[in-house]
């Protein structure tokens, strides 16, 4: 388990946040609004459109600070057709080690957002990053029940929307750059009536190109809702389904998500049965996910997540947990800071292996 963490944490070092800044359920939750309401993408993350851009530079900074260093007129449009974005990430780590302490900066993400309009509920969507490849699509907001049509290439809409891509339930469903391209080629269909949100996908289980995709496909189910409970408190529920071909078997990971905000206080998590059919054998894990913050003041957000993967049930050991605690600092439009000490436990042998992080994050 300790070569697992190690090769773990190389990986990390590549692809920490190497997809595009996802957006925060917690933001979602204490304010009652769906991801379209803060984001281009419907499925949340990456460019934020008006309302987004308007919560990121109102909202969450300290207001005094926020408002000597103000931009009149700020807009991410560029005219009436084209908007843009960007997310910039750079992390400075320290990592207990039982042979050698290590320390340095990394530019862990740096992607630039592109929205093109082609017509009224019509666009298409483009974001590079540094690392992780791009993700390429269409967008036709033209169902009913505020439904949309999204054909291109993307990360699937499953699980929570974290923004750190080391969390074990990013990681171990592969939905993270650093177990791969985490991108699949294909189409998802969603509506989003009252309160609820229904979401259908289908895609190339590979990410290649022409015939060498095969027939492999993968499959995604997802059904949630956020509902509001009074004034200053709002709950969300889900779960989800993604099934993927693999080589010689099949993936299917199974799993369900909830949030409670109340006032200055958001509780969210998710847990998730990562089922493996390889050669008629079948392997269950399952990972959790928790994550508590209370806003002390606007612009200080002190920060708790708990993070468990168990690569087999049926084995006693061999179990991860991980404990992060620290806060975020929104000093001024634009820019957050995130101090976080995670404290690793691995079972049975539990290595000297505790982390520091120091983020500087600057958002468009």
């Amino acid at each position: 388990m300790r070569s697992l963490f190690s090769a773990c944490w190389v990986g990390a070092l590549a692809f920490f946040v190497a997809d595009s800044a996802l957006a925060l359920p917690r933001f979602s939750t204490r304010t009652g609004w769906k991801c379209q309401s803060c984001h281009v993408n419907p499925s949340g993350g990456g460019m934020r459109q008006a309302g987004g851009v308007n919560f990121g530079r109102e909202e969450l900074p300290v207001p005094t600070w926020s408002d000597e260093f103000k931009l009149d007129d700020f807009s991410t449009q560029l005219n009436d057709f084209i908007s843009i974005g960007a997310d910039v990430r750079t992390l400075f780590f320290y990592i207990q080690d039982t042979t050698l302490n290590q320390n340095a900066f990394f530019q862990m993400q740096g992607d630039v957002y592109l929205n093109f309009r082609l017509a009224k509920k019509v666009n298409v969507y483009f974001d590079q990053g540094l690392y992780s490849g791009f993700e390429i699509f269409g967008i036709l907001n033209v169902l009913p029940a505020n439904g949309f049509v999204k054909v291109g290439k993307f990360v699937p809409n499953y699980g929570l929307k974290v923004d750190d891509h080391r969390t074990y339930i990013r990681e171990y469903t592969g939905l993270s750059a650093e177990r791969g391209a985490p991108y699949f080629t294909g189409a998802e269909v969603g509506v989003s009536p009252g309160p609820a949100t229904i979401t259908a996908g289908v895609f190339n289980a590979a990410d290649s190109r022409g015939d060498a995709t095969g027939n492999s496909k993968a499959a995604l189910g997802r059904a949630e809702g956020i509902f509001e409970l009074s004034d200053d408190w709002n709950m969300s529920l889900g779960g989800n389904v993604l099934y993927k071909d693999t080589q010689g078997g099949n993936d299917t990971f199974l799993g369900g998500f909830a949030s409670f905000s109340s006032d200055a206080f958001t509780l969210m998590g998710e847990g998730d049965l990562l089922r493996k059919e390889v050669a008629g054998a079948t392997t269950d894990g399952f990972v959790v996910y928790g994550e508590a913050d209370y806003m002390v003041t606007q612009g200080f957000d002190l920060k708790f997540i708990y993070d468990y993967y168990d690569s087999d049930l049926d084995l006693k050991t061999g179990a991860l947990s991980r404990y992060s605690f620290g806060f975020e600092f929104f000093p001024i439009s634009g820019v957050e800071v995130r101090p976080l000490y995670r404290i690793i436990k691995e079972d049975p042998n539990d290595f000297s292996s505790d982390e520091m992080h120091l983020i500087v994050h600057f958002y468009l």
